[in-house]
């Protein structure tokens, strides 16, 4: 089993039960546990581990999404990065729910450079028009973080199908800060 076999079965094993001990990640994966700690010595290490996957993904779907374009186009690159990162939703609310990760420097920077690309791409909407000048920025990337976690959570609950997802994330963004 690769590394990253288990990392996508420690992730849907930790999302169902929150409390998972690596012996049962361990038995989900189809390992012994032996092998499972010869990788990951703590479930500490293991969280980690999950976190810079997820952050790894973001930071590819970013890049996918060709964010660095002109502020006309940037309501088509907004819409390729939340098409890109809404599939990502249960790598990236795993995250949010684990106490415990805040104090990992690696971790920290990493969620400090992985909001920048959006952020830049925010402010380019607002230079050309496309999005709101009288709404931060930093306001206008904290609504479409929030969008997408509502997205996730409904999708999580049965509530919202997968690939209508990145549509009403779209469509709830730029209703509320397009011009």
């Amino acid at each position: 089993m690769t590394v990253q076999s288990i990392l996508d079965i420690a992730t849907e094993v930790l999302l169902a039960k929150p409390s998972a001990s690596l012996g049962d990640v361990a038995k989900a994966a189809g390992v012994s546990r032996t092998t499972l700690h010869k990788r990951y010595a703590t479930r500490h290490d293991l969280l980690v581990a999950l976190s810079h996957d997820a952050y790894d993904r973001v930071e590819k779907a970013m890049t996918d999404a060709q964010l660095d374009v002109p502020g006309s186009q940037v309501e088509a690159a907004l819409e390729r990065a939340i098409t890109g990162l809404v599939p990502l939703g249960p790598r990236i609310e795993f995250m949010y729910r684990q106490i415990g990760l805040d104090d990992v420097p690696d971790l920290i920077a990493r969620y400090e450079q992985t909001g920048e690309p959006l952020l830049q791409l925010i402010q380019r909407g607002q230079e050309a028009g496309v999005l709101r000048s009288d709404v931060p920025d930093w306001w206008i990337l904290a609504s479409l973080d929030a969008a997408f976690y509502s997205a996730w959570e409904a999708i999580s609950f049965g509530k919202l199908a997968p690939l209508d997802a990145p549509g009403l994330v779209m469509k709830t963004v730029m209703r509320g800060i397009g011009t």
